[in-house]
């Protein structure tokens, strides 16, 4: 049986929802991006230093690929759009999307998900979530009640 997933756009920047995301039923998806991200304030109220929030978002951005903090917390960092890369970005974003698809089935096993990514990161958010929208059609996400998109 396949669920059915919606993507919709929430307010994850309360308290409570902090703690949500603390927990293991939420898989956060986020921007590499070191400064004004929601990847910076969710690291930084954990307790993270700014020095390895800068290495965490180095790495994975110079790698160009997510990198999962599993299993210290339940985010995945998304690296920031390259548009210099020699990959055309729709099929980074659908590259990027299947291992954060890969990460979810074979680690996090939460029941949400929640893509957040800023403009300064991804200039073309409407290109980011299409890409997004047409993912998941291709991927069977056993287990999965919500999917978010949280544009910010």
């Amino acid at each position: 049986m396949n669920n059915l997933i919606s993507i919709a756009s929430v307010d994850i920047t309360s308290e409570d929802s902090f703690n949500l995301l603390n927990s293991n039923n939420l898989h956060l998806i986020c921007t590499a991006n070191k400064k004004n991200s929601f990847a910076n304030q969710f690291l930084s109220k954990l307790g993270e230093s700014q020095i390895n929030i800068d290495k965490y978002c180095d790495m994975v951005n110079s790698k160009y690929e997510p990198g999962c903090l599993f299993p210290k917390y339940t985010l995945t960092l998304f690296p920031i759009c390259n548009q210099e890369s020699k990959i055309p970005i729709d099929q980074s974003l659908q590259k990027f999307y299947a291992d954060c698809f890969e990460a979810q089935e074979k680690y996090f096993k939460s029941k949400s998900m929640i893509f957040c990514f800023d403009e300064h990161s991804w200039p073309n958010l409407n290109l980011v979530k299409s890409i997004l929208e047409q993912e998941l059609k291709i991927h069977q996400m056993e287990g999965i009640e919500t999917i978010y998109f949280y544009p910010f």
